[in-house]
């Protein structure tokens, strides 16, 4: 089971984009070098028996804008290592990028081709045994949109996309999915820069780690709403999401499900100073496990920032995610599980000089499941170091 995607330095957690903290980002080239340590109470996610570590990391990351004619392209990509003090057994790296390509073609033809990768550190948990392992889940995605520019307001939009998941682990929770969709739809954009969309997909899939025998192949239908409201009280932002998914099996129908998924998200800039950004949202995936069934997760998350000085920025933490398995079929180890993850953490940032950030954070993680030795309780402290140039 995956623990919300939480990073597994709480530097990156914690810290705030250089914009909050007044910095200029140079144009079209920007390096950056970074560093943190973290003391982790419990860096095997154990029940019992706790470990704990310190872990440093360091890293490099460039970021890139630059306009050609009527072509924009930009992206950021970033490599970093984690090293453990004494259990060097969990020692990894990674590579994370998300590049674009925004084009246009004449006056109202343009879209975007992007493709970016994450990963990250995964607790996951064996329903069979009880057991929690650590991982490293990686998630890909490649999408061309098209949209035209119909008459005014109007929008037609066109796009395909290719998704996948993988984890080290090969008890991945959900079976670590590979989808390839096309879709198609409309849109509005008022004068004010709110837009709106509708859109259908039609996703053809397959299951690349499935612990339980069986067919591999699935089909995604999804009609989905989607809404950005930049200015919705002139001090804050709406970015919404909504839609229904229907997922079928190929000769696996109890795996099939349908429901409704999305989510919201609020940023309100409370004071000149200060800023809350709420967000919910509803997913429901596939799972690994168990012979049929699915997995249906809600989440809630509030982080506010105060920034006290121009150099001095404070940020909190709060989440909540609540997962549950259903319709898993009888004698499944699945059947009626259920887990409820919560996070608390709070960071400062603060920038002695131009270009150079000091962060310092504390994480806690509670998970409390229906499988008794999977529940563990974790604390986090960090310190790290950040360099722009």
């Amino acid at each position: 089971m995956n623990i919300s995607k939480i990073p597994l330095i709480a530097v990156a957690a914690l810290s705030l984009p250089a914009a909050v903290l007044g910095q200029e980002v140079p144009q079209p080239l920007q390096w950056r070098a970074f560093g943190g340590v973290e003391h982790d109470s419990n860096v095997l996610r154990t029940a019992s028996g706790q470990a704990s570590d310190t872990v440093t990391s360091a890293g490099l990351g460039l970021k890139f804008d630059k306009r050609v004619g009527l072509q924009r392209f930009h992206g950021d990509v970033e490599a970093t290592a984690y090293r453990y003090g004494d259990l060097s057994n969990l020692n990894y790296d990674t590579i994370n990028y998300a590049a674009a390509w925004d084009w246009r073609l004449g006056s109202a033809l343009h879209g975007v081709a992007s493709a970016d990768r994450r990963q990250f550190r995964e607790v996951t948990t064996d329903s069979l045994t009880g057991g929690n392992r650590i991982g490293r889940r990686t998630e890909r995605s490649e999408v061309l949109d098209a949209v035209y520019d119909i008459d005014g307001a109007w929008r037609a939009l066109a796009g395909v996309a290719h998704t996948r998941a993988s984890s080290t682990d090969p008890n991945s929770y959900d079976a670590s999915p590979s989808v390839r969709t096309v879709h198609i739809g409309g849109g509005y954009e008022f004068a004010s820069g709110t837009t709106m969309q509708l859109r259908y997909k039609n996703g053809d899939g397959h299951y690349t780690a499935l612990t339980t025998p069986g067919p591999t192949d699935f089909r995604d239908q999804e009609l989905e709403f989607l809404l950005h409201w930049p200015s919705a009280t002139g001090k804050t932002a709406v970015q919404a999401r909504l839609a229904h998914i229907d997922r079928t099996n190929a000769g696996a129908p109890l795996r099939d499900f349908s429901g409704l998924v999305g989510g919201v998200t609020v940023a309100w800039d409370v004071t000149g100073k200060t800023r809350l950004v709420a967000a919910a949202s509803r997913d429901i995936s596939g799972v690994g496990q168990s012979p049929g069934g699915h997995l249906v997760s809600n989440r809630i998350q509030i982080t506010p920032v105060w920034k006290a000085t121009a150099k001095t920025a404070f940020n909190l933490r709060l989440e909540h995610t609540r997962r549950e398995w259903r319709d898993t079929p009888a004698g499944s180890p699945d059947q009626g599980r259920s887990e409820t993850i919560q996070v608390f953490g709070a960071g400062v940032d603060w920038e002695p000089v131009r270009n150079l950030t000091v962060t310092g954070g504390v994480r806690r993680e509670r998970l409390n499941s229906s499988i008794v030795t999977a529940g563990y309780r974790a604390t986090v402290y960090s310190v790290g170091l950040k360099a722009s140039f």
